[in-house]
């Protein structure tokens, strides 16, 4: 039986996802709903359809062609509405829409389909140090596939990565991180409840697995991240648990913070889905470090870095940023 995923994308000469030029795999399905979520077409493990308003001509052939009468003309007339309870994913709204207003997130896939578009970008990885990293969603919910791929990569000499969201059982943690060059391991929040709160699930099984991530990487090549959302976990508590969790992890080369933005939005409204953080205001590299610079005069194995921007190394210390460069 040959093995296939559902995978959301395929990106190629991405720049911050790894070492090098990498080329990123997105799987579909994660178990997580974060209220932050940059990918919410990710969540879904299913392939499943999303609606570009902006195309629609109000034609009324998708409305005449679901079979469960899933769609429906919103009454100022602007747009279609879908009922996900009715939708079962049948398509007819894609396949009869002259306009491509209904388009589909993503498809199954074979390890060597997804394989001759990574081969596609070798002489990148060869001169830049880059490799394959796998996204998502979450891989580990397509745990059986990602295993595959990432043999298929190692015995084609590439660099292996992935993103881990890490609320998974762990005997799947000990089948994919031995795998791995590197990875990295979202950290969102230490407070149980807050944790719950905006992702749908507490922290413990991810904090146990981080651990345990901790012990099977390679050397320092453990990059714990930390998405910063105003109001939720910025908090000077926070942070410095969050430092101090790191702290306890033998393998982490480097803790780095991300500032919340809204590039999801455009996702959830295409899948018809409320936004929860419409209040909530994007955040810039210099309002990260307004809440985190006080890490930088403290000591740390581990380096600590903005989105990329590096302001603080074991070697040397806080390292000298400015505003302006925070700002860019």
């Amino acid at each position: 039986m040959t093995l296939t995923a559902v995978i959301l994308r395929i990106e190629r000469i991405s720049l911050n996802d790894g070492r090098g030029m990498r080329t990123v795999v997105f799987f579909k399905g994660c178990p997580l709903r974060c209220a932050w979520c940059s990918t919410p077409e990710s969540q879904n493990g299913r392939p499943e359809v999303y609606y570009r308003q902006e195309r629609c001509r109000l034609c009324g052939a998708c409305v005449a062609a679901c079979p469960e009468q899933a769609l429906r003309q919103a009454e100022d007339g602007s747009r279609l509405l879908r009922d996900p309870a009715r939708c079962r994913g049948c398509f007819r709204c894609v396949e009869v829409c002259n306009y491509r207003a209904h388009l589909i997130y993503g498809r199954k896939m074979t390890v060597e389909q997804v394989m001759r578009e990574i081969r596609k970008d070798e002489i990148f990885f060869f001169h830049s140090g880059g490799g394959v990293t796998l996204s998502g969603g979450d891989l580990l919910c397509q745990t059986d596939f990602a295993e595959a791929l990432l043999r298929e990569c190692i015995d084609s000499g590439i660099d292996t990565c992935a993103e881990l969201d890490l609320y998974a059982v762990p005997s799947l943690v000990r089948r994919i991180v031995p795998l791995l060059d590197s990875c990295y391991a979202d950290l969102k929040c230490l407070d149980a409840a807050v944790h719950k709160q905006w992702t749908g699930a507490d922290n413990d099984l991810i904090l146990a697995n981080l651990r345990l991530t901790d012990r099977l990487c390679r050397p320092g090549r453990l990059t714990v991240r930390v998405p910063v959302v105003a109001g939720i976990n910025d908090g000077a508590d926070n942070i410095r648990r969050t430092a101090e969790f790191c702290d306890s992890l033998h393998n982490c080369g480097e803790l780095e913070f991300l500032p919340y933005h809204r590039l999801g939005l455009h996702a959830y409204r295409q899948l018809q889905r409320p936004y929860l953080l419409e209040d909530r205001p994007p955040l810039n590299r210099w309002d990260v470090y307004q809440r985190m610079g006080f890490l930088c005069d403290q000591p740390h194995h581990y380096a600590i870095s903005i989105s990329g921007l590096p302001v603080y190394e074991p070697a040397s210390g806080k390292l000298p940023v400015t505003k302006e460069e925070l700002q860019a």
